[in-house]
């Protein structure tokens, strides 16, 4: 379903229709039904329930049943090539488990990309059946523990795996690794040639002496030999060497193709010498270790994989059984895993857990406190007495997955202290961990752009205070900052004009406080959407009706068409459209569905952006400034962005992508993008207005007038834009620079800020000068602020003046009647008389 109103520019955002209804009432009453794909909705929907997730009321059996619908819907389990994985079990048991090499789709309820890519997906698995690489499909809605381990942040993930585990010394255990695709074709072709990737390499010999085969062919299993000049193995031969392991080797000779022999290809042994390059012989069979007999010759008529096999098929050595996974361990000079380290590789295996991932002590400042996102941190004795108890806290965790990174620090191994991650469970537990009694110790780095500046938060055991799911979530929710605006139906229109483009993700409940689960997402999200949450007095209450909300909980995001261009967005007429959340009230849909919205927000926004444009350059000096700047013509655009000195490096790269953005969307518009830093170049800055506490911000400059305008608001691409498209039609006020301040290079040292910026002048025909346009909009330069204040006391005199006429009309009516009256009177009694 999409929903939709209609919103006016002049330039503030303002909400309204013919009849003078507010926004609220007008999302109801346009309300209209959508297949659309552009809403972002679950394929398959189901109720929601008539309470919040706090305490996982909706995670039941059936819903998880209706989700996990959505593979076989994808992939006809007779036909598509592709098997679908009923439960994150079956999958450890069928891909981690065993030595089969495994190309897995991760995807999640209506996730339309997987569909999109669902037949060159089951078109690659069919291509590659006679390899025996196998192809599958797994929903990691309900499979939360799974996505966490395999670090699936996005869908559809193509992840690979290939046939050996690689031994851990670290956390002593084997395991398969992944092999994430990060190309962005998604036809079948390119998913071929990904998947074979993931082949074995070391299985097939490669040698270039014709003098070493001596040393590689056994009597215990025949030997193929292909003679090439190529770099690479081809896959096909990896594929046949792997999978029919102790039955057949497999060797390459190589040779060089381009010295000046006039026959360069090498005889192999048993053959006779040929006489033109074309009839030397590439591909035989030796049955055993004696290379004075003659081989048997491949009798194909191509060298295509299908061939190939059949030709190798025919001379396999004896069957064997089942092969065991092998562990790749870096030993040295080829010393080989005693039966004891085996025995170990199984005991460690049955615990292991990747629900926390292990990080070393000397990058815990980039992991933990230079990073934005909320952050768990497990300070662990990785030893016989503490690994079930390490264990069982993990896996507490399951249904936290991805409302917070979890990372593990280990202080003692086996008995031995790990000095750095020893010194830094003192730290951050006020030394309180490490210590004899307890296994493991839990901090609580909450979301928060500055963690350096904000608290921890210990999880204390106790008999009381066991570690569960809902003595885990009771702590991070009490402590995870509530960044969710309350709203009301005196706020509710205000807010969903306020900043239009960032999409909105509203909340109705009737619970009296934010649900933690809902201050977790919006603290997870905070840079992509705005969150509200509205409490409903009951299911009974008007304002559902207006939202067309038939059950409680209900969540609704609300977002204009991405595809609406800064010039249309400045003319004023845009949609704002309503998508309602379809799936039940737990973390993992819903984070899956502002995420699937992200996505196409973000894709639609790329689509109508040329796909060359360069990044704006950062400004250091006032050569750059001229080059970059004063000498392009046009106008500038002076993205003002703290670096990190005064910030950490991701929001600082943050804020530099979205001022990329910017430019895509302003693309092919009089516009050159800089990047200055107000906080190094403060005497610049403060010349257009521009403080550190209102930074990062966007002055538009035009150099040779000597005039600009400082956008005030929030640093979002969108945003950004819009105010450059204003700046260019003449919808914002611009104020007059006498004289542009230069950048000091290599910044400004602390005592040189004597500097006192001019008082502006303002301008009584904004940019008539620039761009050669005049205009009379006596509104034009106010603030949003001003332009409401404006609008709502002319509204007030408009309906005062027409109360005021009213009131003279029925006064006049009434006066009117009198007289009529009297005159009649006087008119009957003169006929009386």
């Amino acid at each position: 379903m999409m929903m939709m109103m209609m919103m006016m520019v002049a330039p503030r955002w303002v909400l309204f229709d013919d009849n003078n209804e507010n926004a609220s009432s007008r999302i109801a009453r346009r309300t209209t039904r959508s297949t659309s794909a552009g809403v972002f909705a679950f394929a398959s929907a189901s109720d929601v329930g008539d309470e919040d997730d706090d305490d996982d009321e909706h995670e039941n059996a059936s819903s998880n049943d209706a989700f996990h619908t959505e593979v076989t819907t994808l992939y006809d389990p007779n036909t598509s090539g592709v098997f679908g994985f009923q439960s994150s079990e079956q999958f450890k048991e069928k891909v981690m488990e065993m030595r089969d090499v495994w190309v897995v789709q991760f995807i999640a309820p209506g996730c339309q990309p997987c569909k999109d890519m669902a037949p060159s997906f089951s078109r690659a698995a069919l291509s590659l059946k006679s390899m025996n690489i196998k192809f599958g499909a797994i929903d990691i809605a309900g499979n939360e523990d799974l996505g966490r381990s395999m670090q699936i942040s996005r869908v559809p993930a193509i992840v690979g795996f290939g046939g050996k585990k690689t031994w851990n010394p670290y956390r002593k255990i084997a395991q398969k690794l992944s092999n994430e695709y990060r190309g962005d074709a998604l036809t079948a072709r390119a998913l071929r040639e990904f998947a074979v990737k993931n082949l074995p390499d070391d299985e097939v010999e490669r040698i270039d002496s014709i003098d070493e085969l001596k040393n590689v062919v056994s009597d215990d299993v025949p030997t193929l030999v292909y003679v090439t000049d190529k770099s690479e193995t081809p896959s096909m031969l990896k594929a046949l060497a792997w999978n029919q392991k102790n039955r057949i080797r497999v060797v390459e000779v190589t040779y060089d193709s381009s010295t000046d022999d006039l026959l360069p290809t090498p005889v192999l042994p048993g053959l006779e010498a040929h006489e033109d390059e074309e009839d030397a012989v590439k591909l035989v069979l030796y049955k055993d270790a004696d290379l004075t007999k003659k081989p048997i010759l491949f009798d194909g008529e191509s060298m295509s994989k299908d061939e190939v096999f059949a030709f190798a098929g025919k001379h396999l050595g004896p069957e064997v059984g089942d092969l065991e996974v092998e562990v790749i361990r870096n030993k040295k000079d080829g010393e080989k895993s005693s039966d004891g380290e085996k025995k170990e590789e199984e005991e460690e295996n049955k615990y292991d857990s990747s629900l926390f991932i292990e990080k070393q002590p000397k990058s815990f400042e980039q992991d933990v406190m230079e990073k934005k996102e909320a952050v768990v941190v497990m300070f662990t004795k990785r030893t016989d007495e503490c690994s079930l108890k390490v264990e069982e806290a993990i896996d507490a965790f399951v249904k936290l997955q991805f409302q917070a990174e979890l990372y593990e620090y280990v202080v003692n191994r086996d008995g031995t202290d790990i000095s750095n991650a020893v010194k830094l469970a003192e730290t951050q537990t006020m030394g309180k961990f490490p210590n004899k009694e307890d296994c493991f110790s839990l901090m609580y780095y909450p979301f928060s752009d500055n963690k350096e500046d904000d608290e921890s938060y210990p999880f204390e055991v106790s008999e009381d205070n066991p570690v569960n799911d809902a003595n885990l979530k009771a702590w991070m929710y009490e402590n995870t900052p509530d960044i969710v605006l309350r709203l009301s139906q005196d706020n509710l229109d205000q807010y969903l004009a306020t900043d239009p483009f960032t999409p909105k993700c509203v909340l109705f409940s009737q619970k009296d406080d934010t649900p933690g689960m809902y201050k977790t997402l919006a603290a997870n999200f905070k840079d992509d959407f705005h969150f509200g949450f509205f409490q409903a007095e009951d299911k009974n209450d008007p304002n559902l009706q207006k939202f067309n909300i038939p059950k409680l909980p209900a969540v609704q995001l609300l977002f204009i068409n991405p595809a609406i261009t800064p010039q249309q967005e400045a003319s004023g007429n845009v949609q704002m459209n309503s998508a309602p959340f379809p799936g039940p009230m737990n973390y993992i849909y819903l984070r899956q569905w502002l995420m699937e919205a992200k996505n196409q927000i973000k894709k639609k926004d790329e689509a109508k952006s040329p796909g060359k444009v360069v990044p704006p350059p950062h400004v250091a000096t006032q050569k750059e400034f001229h080059d970059e700047c004063e000498s392009k013509g046009g106008l500038c655009a002076i993205a003002f962005i703290p670096g990190t000195s005064s910030s950490s490096q991701s929001m600082f790269e943050d804020r530099v992508e979205r001022a990329f953005e910017a430019a895509k969307l302003t693309s092919g518009r009089p516009f050159t993008w800089i990047i200055v830093d107000p906080i190094v170049q403060k005497t610049f800055a403060r010349a257009f207005d521009v403080l550190p506490h209102n930074s990062p911000t966007v002055t538009v400059l035009q150099p040779r007038k000597g005039r600009y305008a400082t956008m005030s608001g929030s640093f979002d691409p969108r945003e950004l834009a819009k105010h450059c498209e204003l700046v260019l039609n003449g919808k914002t006020r611009t104020f007059m620079i006498q004289d542009v301040p230069k950048i000091i290079d290599g910044g400004e040292s602390e005592d040189e800020n004597d500097y006192e910026p001019e008082e502006p002048i303002e301008e009584e025909f904004d940019l008539s000068d620039i761009m050669g346009e005049e205009t009379d909009d006596a509104t034009l330069g106010l603030t949003r602020a001003e332009l409401a204040e404006l609008e709502r006391k002319k509204e007030e005199e408009e309906l005062a003046e027409a109360e005021r006429i009213k009131e003279e009309e029925k006064k006049q009516q009434k006066s009117s009647g009198k007289k009529k009256k009297k005159k009649g009177k006087k008119k009957k009694k003169k006929e009386e008389l």
